[in-house]
């Protein structure tokens, strides 16, 4: 009998403790987020992760537009975005209306499939 209830236990726990994993179309939408929080000198976030793999991420400050275009992929929770589609690159005019492009990898944690973290800054899906 202790086995049946121990086993049943084991049961419930594992089926109702479902362990979250994540995955492309689970995580792709538009997040957006406040940099800086209540500061009136904060950054506007804005992560876009594609279907395909492709993303774009802005930050806007004051007049001010940072942008990285790229491939992301998820690995362990974590999403990791390759900036690799500068646009000033291949467009003159991107490249004559100013603003600065990010380079490199970025990596964003995964709370859940509706907020992000990206560095101190929480994105929240898009509804």
């Amino acid at each position: 009998m202790r086995k049946i209830i121990a086993y049943s236990t084991i049961l419930i726990l594992s089926l109702s403790c479902k362990s979250q994993q994540f995955n492309v179309i689970s995580l792709c939408g538009t997040f957006d987020g406040v940099e800086g929080g209540k500061n009136p000198l904060s950054t506007y976030v804005v992560l876009e992760l594609n279907v395909d793999n492709t993303c774009s991420l802005k930050k806007t400050f004051d007049l001010s537009k940072i942008e990285c275009r790229g491939e992301w992929a998820i690995n362990d929770d974590v999403i990791e975005i390759r900036c690799n589609n500068n646009p000033v690159l291949s467009d003159v005019e991107k490249a004559l209306q100013g603003g600065s492009y990010i380079e490199g990898n970025l990596k964003i944690k995964v709370l859940s499939k509706n907020k992000l973290k990206l560095g101190n800054t929480v994105l929240k899906r898009k509804k």
